[in-house]
């Protein structure tokens, strides 16, 4: 009787494995996977689902482009920076004059002019620093405006969306990163203390002037006092409208390119331009980007 129980248990066992092979018939298909493609339209990248992603468009190229342009624009203003380069070619004529150097030896005011004269010195020497950096980013933001275009006209193999990001990420910060440091020594070594010298150095010279042709000032000084009101007439209004550009210039290149760019800029990059903007704005004390601040154009006087 044992031996009989065992073998129907046997028999229903196999007639159970069998009912479940015939319950999954010969027809039942694998789980079938996606296969990332190895083509995409221009100006797509494969994300991170396997699926084409439309990452670039006509309208981000002309963006960076424009932000290059805004570049260029302050860099031809600093190519106007010679006026600061007068201020320090006529402080240091007069400096080498016996009868400044006797006004310097009398009066210890005008003695100051000497310290003064070597910040209009390292003034003209960083605006010649910032003007290469801009010329260096605007480089940079071209090369930058070509990885997309090319990717915008690109009917070859698709990318990976990381490997884009990657690579846009790393040249915005080849591009900004050393401007922002510049921007920031230009504030700090220029805008300020100039703005807050340029007139002081201004009324000691025009006043040392005027004592020095009473006392009987020689045909050479003479010469360089007649331009010394004009020089420094030029200086003060061309660094009062170069005031707050800089600054707002990075911020607002930065600003328009982390929203033209956002997908294609990793976390690393977005800190960095975020963290820039901090630190100069605190350098100027500017209004954060995009409250509506003006140029800043004949705010210093």
């Amino acid at each position: 009787m044992r031996t009989l129980l065992v073998s129907v248990v046997a028999i229903v066992a196999i007639i159970g494995c069998g009912k479940k092979d015939k319950d999954k018939g010969p027809d039942t298909k694998p789980e079938a996977k996606t296969v990332a493609p190895t083509t995409c339209p221009p100006g797509n990248a494969i994300g991170s689902d396997g699926a084409c992603t439309p990452v670039v468009t006509a309208e981000k190229v002309a963006a960076v482009a424009q932000e290059q342009s805004r570049l260029d624009d302050l860099g031809k203003m600093i190519d106007k920076a010679d006026v600061i380069a007068a201020t320090v070619q006529l402080v240091d004529g007069l400096r080498q004059l016996d009868a400044w150097k006797q006004l310097s030896a009398a009066s210890a005011k005008f003695k100051a002019v000497d310290d003064v004269a070597q910040v209009l010195a390292d003034g003209v020497k960083q605006l010649q620093t910032f003007r290469a950096g801009l010329g260096d980013a605007s480089a940079k933001l071209g090369d930058l405006k070509g990885t997309l275009d090319k990717m915008l006209h690109d009917t070859g193999a698709a990318q990976q969306l990381a490997d884009v990001r990657k690579q846009v990420s790393d040249q915005i910060r080849a591009a900004l990163q050393p401007l922002e440091a510049q921007t920031i020594d230009l504030v700090n070594k220029v805008i300020v203390p100039l703005t807050a010298q340029l007139d002081n150095v201004s009324d000691l010279v025009i006043g040392g002037c005027a004592m020095a042709k009473v006392s009987g000032a020689n045909d050479k000084l003479k010469e360089m006092c007649a331009t010394a009101k004009d020089v420094f007439a030029r200086a003060t209004i061309y660094l009062a409208d170069l005031k707050t550009k800089p600054a707002e210039l990075f911020t607002g290149v930065s600003s328009n390119i982390e929203k033209q760019l956002d997908t294609l800029l990793d976390a690393g990059a977005k800190k960095l331009i975020d963290e820039a903007q901090s630190k100069i704005t605190d350098a100027l004390k500017l209004p954060a980007a995009g409250s509506g601040s003006g140029s800043g154009s004949g705010s210093a006087h």
